[in-house]
């Protein structure tokens, strides 16, 4: 990174200058070096987030407005900060990926995704989805193996994973995956419900996760799902046929 960089020649430059000149002594300049890289980190982060904050305000109102196109290029011109942000790169490929994929662009969200920080646990988790629906289990469960390592409690991706794995006839080891990610987080409910599942050999239920597993595309959303989603709470959706009232 140009930032760690930069920060660290300065910091070296200017630490052991003194012990050069005979002002102090090397213990003395090992310690201005570290408190001078501190220093410097924060005027330069300073500084890259006096243009980072405004641009990702403007992109999240680019999405809410639904000009994907827009937010798609808006993030591509934080590309080259990313190489004074440490793991800017990553978050903004993740985000590119998600939505070249919800725009139907699945070659290049593949592309993007694959480029995307392990951190981003919805971007991994929706690339190891395609390669899956695209017939490539082993590099999907690569990725999700790693992703899980890092994002240790992320109940889709773990739940996920384990659905993969189960679908592909390896129930034992969907059901340690479970296991291993109800000790961190045994509270949750549709792992809970999951994992008894599995040890009774019973299918595993993904409806507990609502709307999140169904934009995964890995199954369809029922039918009465997707007539709530059309109609508002509290309003009904209009007959297809309506007939005018006689008075």
């Amino acid at each position: 990174m140009y930032s760690i960089l930069l920060c660290s020649a300065l910091a070296l430059l200017l630490g052991f200058a003194g012990t050069l000149l005979g002002w102090y002594a090397w213990g003395w300049a090992i310690l201005f070096s570290v408190l001078l890289f501190v220093v410097f980190w924060v005027l330069l982060a300073r500084n890259v987030a006096k243009r980072l904050q405004p641009a990702m305000g403007r992109i999240q109102k680019q999405m809410e407005a639904g000009m994907l196109d827009a937010a798609m290029q808006s993030l591509e011109d934080l590309l080259p900060l990313g190489r004074w942000v440490p793991m800017l790169k990553g978050q903004v490929l993740a985000q590119m990926g998600m939505i070249a994929y919800h725009t139907g662009k699945k070659d290049r969200a593949v592309e993007l995704l694959n480029g995307a920080s392990l951190r981003a646990a919805d971007a991994k988790l929706m690339l190891a989805c395609i390669l899956f629906k695209n017939g490539e289990p082993k590099r999907a469960f690569e990725i999700l193996h790693l992703a899980a390592a890092v994002n240790k409690k992320h109940a889709l991706l773990h739940n996920t994973y384990a659905w993969m794995l189960h679908k592909s006839e390896r129930a034992d080891e969907a059901q340690k995956v479970l296991a291993a990610f109800a000790k961190r987080d045994p509270n949750n409910g549709p792992t809970k419900d999951n994992l008894l599942r599995l040890q009774n050999r019973t299918r595993m239920t993904m409806q507990g996760f609502d709307m999140q597993w169904y934009a995964l595309g890995l199954e369809q959303p029922p039918q009465a799902m997707g007539q709530m989603r059309r109609a508002q709470k509290g309003f009904r959706e209009p007959p297809k046929n309506p007939k005018n009232k006689r008075g």
